[in-house]
């Protein structure tokens, strides 16, 4: 692994360990949870429902990518 990827991996890494990642991934897993389909009065109100759960698991999967891509580099030495 480069130094590059190195500081890569372990600025993701110091963030993760932070008091604000878990808020945020707290946050946001409050928020998945509380969609309601039920509301919505159109495709167009669906499809930017889906569009930000999208985001969100994106967000809440970020650390498990993080550290396939973090192993793989290491093992890749």
């Amino acid at each position: 692994m480069t130094k590059e990827e190195e500081l890569y991996y372990n600025n993701y890494f110091d963030l993760f360990r932070s008091a604000g990642w878990l808020q945020l991934l707290e946050e946001l897993e409050d928020r998945q949870s509380a969609y309601d389909i039920g509301y919505l009065s159109s495709e167009k109100d669906l499809y930017k429902v889906q569009g930000e759960l999208s985001i969100i698991r994106m967000i809440l999967n970020l650390e498990q990518f993080i550290e396939q891509g973090h192993e793989s580099a290491s093992t890749n030495v």
